[in-house]
């Protein structure tokens, strides 16, 4: 197995940039446990000066220094966007019928390709759907729980006893999507030239903050968020290794998720680009 096929991308939202050590501690501690260095924080030059391109965090060991710029991709394109969307459906139907099904681990199951593609739409379904719930209260406790056969398809019972030890809760309501469009591995390979143009605006676009770093270790930290499950860290990894690096960048690492035995996720780094072999 290749060392990057246990890295799996982000399926969420990307986290908050307000403060990018937060984002950034893990890597840092990665890599000093990797290379035996004591790389630690110094500055934001992002935050410092908003005139001229910067990267977001400047490390120093000693005399030698490193700079960090970290980009969430998302693919496809508007992942992030429908993400979005679905935590907006979440948040309004969960908030909405939590009050009435307290008593036991409930889940309700919607078809992916009927979500709304805009805000006010989410809402309005999640709203509908949630009233439609209450109605039928008694039937849902007392039964297998309810569900439509019409456009938006969706269900919502009572998780079964067999099913508990794998619902992502112990008690409430969670939300499912149900029959997420995937590609085949032949779709990725005739989109490769796609993503790679993809990626590779997005490196260029980082490539002007590390023009006033040339004495410094220079990375890259490319995050992956999607929910093709086809598409993996190794496929973008393998992209990013057929692309003319900018001169400005030395390293770009990619950023995902490691299970551990315990099933609980944590991050971690894969090294996908090296050019400059400089003393580490």
């Amino acid at each position: 197995m290749d060392e990057i096929d246990w890295l799996y991308p982000f399926g969420c939202l990307p986290p908050s940039n307000e403060n990018e050590w937060l984002n950034l501690k893990d890597f840092v501690d990665i890599y000093n446990s990797i290379h035996t260095t004591h790389y630690i924080l110094e500055s934001f030059p992002e935050n410092d000066n908003r005139t001229t391109p910067e990267p977001e965090i400047l490390l120093r060991d000693g005399d030698a220094r490193m700079v960090i710029e970290r980009k969430a991709f998302s693919w496809t394109s508007d992942h992030i966007r429908h993400h979005q969307l679905w935590h907006e459906f979440t948040k309004t139907f969960t908030n909405k019928v939590r009050s009435t099904f307290f008593d036991d681990v409930y889940v309700l199951e919607i078809n992916n390709v009927d979500m709304p593609k805009n805000k006010r739409e989410v809402i309005r379904l999640a709203n509908e759907i949630a009233s439609s719930v209450i109605e039928h209260e008694a039937w849902i406790k007392n039964s297998e729980g309810i569900a439509t056969d019409e456009s938006p398809l969706w269900s919502f019972f009572r998780i079964p006893e067999i099913d508990r030890e794998d619902a992502p809760i112990e008690s409430g309501i969670c939300c499912s999507l149900k029959n997420p469009f995937n590609y085949s591995q032949q779709e990725i390979r005739d989109l490769s030239p796609q993503i790679k143009s993809e990626v590779a605006e997005l490196i260029k676009r980082a490539a002007p903050k590390f023009d006033k770093y040339r004495d410094c270790i220079k990375i890259l930290i490319l995050e992956l968020h999607t929910n093709v499950l086809t598409f993996s860290i190794k496929s973008l990894t393998q992209i990013i290794q057929t692309i003319e690096v900018p001169e400005s960048i030395d390293q770009i690492w990619i950023g995902g998720q490691v299970e551990l035995n315990s099933g609980e996720s944590v991050l971690d780094y894969e090294l996908a680009v090296n050019k400059r072999k400089f003393a580490i």
